[in-house]
């Protein structure tokens, strides 16, 4: 599952709202401050990589290219799943995805895969996407190998504050939405614990990358708090801004590289359950599923088993 514009880590000492001590939204800090309990369980009971960055280029088009094929090369033109398909007939491969994510050398696969058009959050949303075609077709599809499902909404939670005290609905703000979030990931779950599939099943949540916040390019959009999601825009290595004092510092922020990786799931082998790795990378997304299904697939990237 890839939850796009979902940001794994954070710059210590950023805080959103110091009175709260509440950081900018981001898997590691809400997991540590006990706000995202569905998340955790994933956690706790999985391998956890706190800091994944994206060292490459960090364009919305260029992670997704990494997550789907384990290599920084754009040139590479055909996606994991594809290859899977193709080199093992007997292994039944979904994909449910947004347009231009369907197309070859991303996941594009020749078997069973549902196209949604680009921008569909007005129309729909994330639950949606599981409840109307996810869920089904795992009732549907007894037999299923590999499922793979895109959450786009985060990402459109953007230009809007990382906390509010009040939310008066998920995309209110981006805390909002990742409590949103980590009720879909307990419903998930719960389905695969109820429907007998958890203990033959491993859970990857991964992201294409984070967002701006506090920093030099938030700043330089004309905004004037650290409180302010500023989407993901260039440049990606940017500086936290001190707001005070109306300057750059030389802390990195570089939000839009922090993406997430967790890897979870009932089959999971109990050696790694609780694993923390300090840091890995976009690209090794794949070659971690490849080998926990002894898939011979060349990447750049390297299992974090």
């Amino acid at each position: 599952m890839i939850i796009d514009q979902l940001a794994g880590h954070w710059c210590e000492g950023v805080l959103v709202d110091p009175n709260e001590l509440i950081p900018p939204v981001n898997i590691l800090d809400y997991h540590e401050r006990k706000l995202i309990p569905n998340f955790s369980y994933l956690i706790d009971n999985g391998v956890w990589v706190k800091r994944p960055w994206n060292r490459g280029i960090c364009d919305t088009i260029h992670g997704m290219k990494y997550l789907s094929t384990g290599s920084y090369d754009m040139e590479v033109n055909i996606g994991f799943f594809e290859y899977v398909k193709e080199t093992l007939n007997d292994v039944k491969v979904a994909v449910f995805t947004t347009l231009p994510w369907a197309m070859r050398g991303y996941f594009y696969v020749p078997d069973y895969m549902v196209s949604l058009p680009p921008y569909y959050g007005p129309y729909y949303d994330d639950y949606m996407i599981w409840s109307l075609f996810v869920k089904p077709y795992l009732l549907r599809e007894r037999n299923w190998n590999i499922v793979h499902f895109y959450l786009a909404i985060n990402d459109m939670v953007s230009y809007c504050p990382s906390y509010s005290k009040h939310n008066p609905h998920p995309k209110s703000s981006k805390h909002a939405y990742l409590l949103y979030l980590d009720k879909l990931i307990g419903e998930i779950v719960e389905f695969l614990h109820n429907m007998g599939y958890w203990k033959d099943t491993i859970f990857v949540i991964a992201s294409d990358h984070g967002y701006h916040l506090g920093c030099n390019v938030c700043r330089d959009l004309g905004f004037r708090t650290v409180n302010w999601c500023c989407d993901h825009p260039k440049p990606y290595d940017c500086y936290v801004w001190d707001f005070k004092q109306e300057r750059r510092t030389d802390r990195y922020s570089g939000g839009p590289r922090r993406i997430t990786f967790i890897l979870s799931g009932g089959a999971l082998d109990e050696e790694f359950r609780g694993r923390v790795i300090e840091e890995a990378e976009i690209i090794d997304v794949i070659p971690t599923i490849a080998k926990l299904m002894d898939i011979e697939y060349h990447t750049e990237g390297k299992s974090i088993l």
